[in-house]
């Protein structure tokens, strides 16, 4: 069983906070996932799989990369996390408000989610994210499903992170920590530029 504990970490780490052509898997080069094209990045503490899909196989503009991670550890506990991240358009920002945003992550977990605990949307200078809390069931586990929504100027990226099996301290705190590393590329800068600042001792007294 999943602690109720955990639920309230994510809620304060993350938000709270047609047939499918596939390639063999890849290695991503670098545990951190933030390709160019992207305004949003995640973090993962082993290199995961990227797959290119296209919804049809025909048109190019319908291809993305899927990156995954998933973790297992002993008694079939279990950390997953999928994301998508896509070029978009100043005019899809505009077009994704938070009501359309909050519909889309529902509609993501449609058939993954059995209870959303919370459906919530932050607006920031640069960005607009979604994300919603649920609980939900592989087979006879339960599991704790995260979704999110991230939107920029110019890019668009989907997050689903599902952790299961018995109840595992490791797992909940890397399935905690892949969450907290997933955020907007510039915000997550200028806070580590604050933090690494060196402040100038002051001038000791005669």
């Amino acid at each position: 069983m999943i602690k109720r504990t955990l639920l309230s970490l994510i809620c304060t780490v993350s938000l709270c906070t047609s047939a499918i052509a596939q390639d063999e898997p890849q290695r991503l080069d670098t545990q951190k996932y933030s390709p160019d094209y992207c305004e949003f990045t995640a973090t993962f503490p082993e290199k995961p799989f990227i797959t290119n899909s296209c919804e049809n196989a025909e048109d190019k503009s319908t291809c993305f990369n899927l990156i995954s991670y998933t973790k297992v550890f002993v008694l079939s506990a279990s950390v997953q996390v999928e994301i998508i991240c896509n070029p978009s358009t100043p005019a899809m920002y505009t077009e994704f408000t938070p009501e359309v945003m909050e519909n889309t992550v529902r509609a993501m977990t449609k058939e993954t989610v059995i209870e959303a605990y919370e459906v919530n949307t932050r607006q920031d200078e640069n960005y607009r994210q979604t994300g919603l809390v649920g609980r939900g069931r592989k087979g006879l586990d339960e599991t704790m499903y995260i979704a999110q929504l991230w939107i920029g100027q110019n890019s668009i990226m989907s997050v689903e992170a599902e952790l299961s099996g018995e109840q595992i301290d490791e797992a909940d705190e890397l399935f905690a920590k892949i969450l907290g590393s997933i955020g907007s590329i510039k915000q997550i800068d200028e806070e580590d530029s604050t933090s690494t600042q060196v402040k100038e001792p002051k001038p000791q007294e005669p």
